[in-house]
């Protein structure tokens, strides 16, 4: 009876790891004039860690990247963690952009959900740099009450949430 646990505990920690994928996730911070990285688009990058890692990912992450609308700084950007993710022998990058309201979003230091406008998200494959799924999310009217920093991350690992259903629905 002991070796019947033993196997089946052998089996599923197996099947466990062979499920996982090797993640690298890149946060897009993009927020007209603005030079320094805001701590939402940190407190995101630490929700898509938290999110993938315990659904059993191996996880890695890309410095949040700061646009400033040149489309040719942003496809070399892009180039550069693609490699950057093969390199570390990850298999897909998610590339989540973080797209603000320059009117709300003016202090790096500050939480306040109500000013991102929305989220944007595309997966890559490491290996060929192929698109395999996107996606959007918006935070809509935000209650008071989450207008904060638990608010932010709430809303982050929502976003997490919604990548792992793109990138099971693309296989």
């Amino acid at each position: 009876m002991k070796k019947i646990w033993i196997f089946i505990f052998t089996a599923s920690v197996f099947l466990s790891a062979v499920q996982a994928k090797n993640l690298n996730f890149q946060v897009v911070q993009n927020n007209p004039g603005q030079e320094d990285v805001f701590q939402m688009s940190y407190l995101f990058e630490q929700a898509l860690a938290d999110f993938f890692f315990e659904s059993g990912h191996i996880v890695s992450n890309s410095p949040v990247y700061i646009t400033n609308g040149d489309t040719e700084a942003d496809k070399a950007e892009l180039k550069r963690v693609l490699i950057e993710t093969l390199m570390g022998s990850m298999d897909i990058l998610i590339r989540l952009e973080v797209n603000y309201i320059p009117e709300k979003a003016n202090s790096s230091e500050v939480y306040v959900l109500d000013s991102i406008k929305n989220v944007e998200w595309k997966n890559y494959n490491a290996r060929n740099g192929q698109l395999i799924s996107s996606g959007e999310a918006e935070t809509g009217p935000v209650d008071p009450q989450n207008n904060n920093e638990t608010g932010v991350y709430n809303f982050a690992s929502l976003v997490a949430s919604k990548i792992s259903s793109t990138l099971k629905n693309s296989k």
